[in-house]
């Protein structure tokens, strides 16, 4: 056995672990009620579809489960709006549902409901959160949420 093989061994990155257990890939959305995922209202913490309700939500995790998917990128930021409000949260929260509703990953005949989700979380970040920003990947450069959340309820037909 060569020499360098123990030590190359002891640098090796531990294997990843499941933080939630829950493979976030087989997550389904099911519509709850008209305000799942729409602030004030925090009826997303009592769908027992969403993984993160018991559990809640570590430190940034939600930016690591975004990318996931539409789905467990809408339970995520759902939690995190009903933990921590935010124009932000609420901005991520309706952007997940959009992408829900136009890849078609509701049930047919609930998908007209996560449309209107989604336009009504666009609409909470203009009424509660106006002043809301996001920021680039290197958290540096600030972006304004209130013309992306108007351009969301645009592209779903909604009205402003």
């Amino acid at each position: 056995m060569s020499p360098l093989l123990p030590l190359l061994l002891a640098c090796a990155p531990e294997p990843p672990q499941y933080v939630y257990g829950v493979d976030l890939g087989a997550l389904e959305y099911a519509y709850l009620d008209e305000n799942q995922g729409v602030y004030p209202e925090n009826s997303l913490m009592d769908d027992p579809n969403n993984p993160f309700a018991v559990t809640g939500l570590a430190g940034d995790d939600r930016w690591d489960i975004y990318p996931t998917g539409a789905v467990p990128g809408f339970y995520a930021f759902g939690t995190w709006l009903a933990l921590q409000p935010s124009g932000e949260a609420q901005y991520y929260t309706a952007l997940a549902a959009q992408n829900i509703y136009v890849t078609e990953q509701a049930p047919a005949d609930e998908l007209w409901a996560v449309r209107e989700l989604s336009i009504a979380g666009y609409r909470a970040v203009l009424e509660y959160f106006p002043d809301a920003v996001t920021y680039d990947a290197a958290g540096v450069t600030a972006y304004p949420l209130a013309p992306l959340a108007e351009e969301g309820i645009t592209a779903l037909g909604g009205d402003l």
